[in-house]
């Protein structure tokens, strides 16, 4: 399959049969027959070269269909897309499109016959994966709250544009230390001074190891601190909280890793655990897997439905509430596309309306007795539209649809119906 060789010395398009050359090994090197019988020659290709005749006029796979056309359906469908048999049919020109249907799956699809070129399947990834990365956000940048929100209260005053908090802990440590003061002949009080700043500075380090453990754990913003939680929600409150122990052994990066290990652990056996169900429905290949889940889904939510359906109907004593329920239920399902089989169930059109005798039928005409029957109009409200239309147009010089309904405070189907017949009647245009 590719496009139409075309005679390299005269230039047309070569149409079966033609002669190509055996020795040049070209597909270019295809030549009509005119040309062929004077013994012309192109660049390295000569007259005494040998050669084959290239004609498709023999059968393949039915006796009823020449190579010829399995090429024009091959062609055919390439170009059009599997679906367009109407096109296809056109572009093979001696089939019909059930012809070339029922053959090419026949043939193609259903029970292919070699040497017919093997789809390969899709490469399945054998390596190991690759170390998990951290998927936390700890290390980016805390929200910015406003200074009395709810979310500063709960980041413990927390200013991210200086990375330091309004309240330190042990706030007042500063004070033990603001009346100190060295005597020179007073060794024993100096060393009473040295062990108090001693003191003040080791609660300097625990105010830092506190906001050390705070930025690195990412305990800034709990808010976003939970919502890294949410990957791992697939695991279970109950491994999570036996996870959390670990914290307090691992660095923040190697507990992340653990967790993130964890977790495709259990990715991989549910994979597995799918993997078995669908060889065991019969599924033999990768790309059919992805069809039965979707139809397994619907499956299971039809049975949900029915059982829950049996279950209210079970409870439902009254007949006429019974009945009223499941309506109810069509109705429904026909608005969201559920049932298109039940969409007419639900309400049926009104009959026509006997309008004969009544004032104003006589002015009537066949088209218009016949639309107010149908649109169940009285004959002198129907004139009455028309009348108003017809001035609307006379004023303006055109009428639109939406104009109509402006003017007109009824139904818009039935405006659209009479705003159609004044069309085709001529009594309105769209345009002046």
């Amino acid at each position: 399959m590719g496009e139409a060789l075309a005679c390299p010395i005269c230039g047309i398009f070569l149409t079966e049969p033609y002669v190509r050359c055996a020795k040049c090994k070209n597909p270019t090197r295809s030549f009509c027959l005119q040309c062929f019988a004077k013994g012309r020659e192109y660049e390295s290709h000569r007259n005494n070269h040998p050669y084959t005749i290239v004609r498709n006029n023999f059968t393949l796979f039915n006796p009823e269909w020449m190579a010829s056309e399995e090429l024009k359906l091959l062609d055919a469908i390439a170009e059009r897309g599997i679906g367009n048999w109407s096109d296809i049919a056109k572009d093979v020109g001696t089939k019909s499109k059930t012809e070339c249907e029922e053959h090419y799956f026949k043939y193609y699809v259903y029970n292919p016959i070699p040497p017919l070129p093997k789809i390969p399947e899709p490469e399945i990834e054998s390596n190991i994966h690759p170390t998990p990365v951290a998927c936390t956000t700890f290390s980016q940048d805390p929200p910015r709250p406003i200074i009395g929100s709810a979310m500063y209260q709960e980041m413990a005053g927390y200013m991210p544009a200086r990375g330091d908090f309004s309240s330190e802990y042990d706030d007042y440590a500063e004070l033990d230390i603001k009346d100190l003061s060295y005597e020179k002949d007073d060794p024993f009080w100096n060393e009473m001074q040295s062990a108090v700043v001693s003191i003040y500075q080791s609660r300097l380090k625990e105010r830092a190891r506190r906001k050390w453990i705070i930025m690195t754990y990412g305990l800034i913003s709990m808010k976003r601190n939970l919502e890294d939680w949410k990957r791992y929600s697939i695991l279970g409150k109950t491994i999570l909280d036996k996870m959390k122990t670990f914290m307090r052994l691992l660095a923040p990066d190697d507990f992340y890793k653990f967790l993130e290990g964890v977790l495709w652990e259990q990715k991989t056996k549910q994979r597995i655990k799918m993997l078995q169900d669908c060889r065991n429905a019969g599924i033999t290949h990768l790309h059919s897997i992805g069809t039965y889940m979707k139809l397994k889904r619907r499956r299971e939510e039809r049975r949900r439905y029915k059982t829950a359906l049996d279950e209210v109907l079970g409870q439902i004593k009254d007949e006429a509430s019974c009945h009223q329920y499941i309506r109810r239920q069509f109705l429904k399902e026909s608005s969201q596309g559920v049932s298109d089989a039940m969409a007419g169930v639900g309400r049926r059109s009104a009959p026509p309306l006997n309008i004969i005798g009544m004032p104003g039928y006589e002015k009537l005409t066949t088209k218009e007795r016949e639309l107010c029957a149908n649109l169940r109009l009285f004959p002198n409200s129907f004139l009455n539209y028309k009348d108003t239309l017809i001035n609307e147009y006379r004023k303006l010089g055109s009428l639109r649809l939406a104009n109509a309904r402006t003017v007109i405070k009824i139904d818009v189907n039935k405006t659209r119906k009479i705003y159609d017949l004044l069309l085709e009647e001529g009594l309105v245009s769209k345009s002046s």
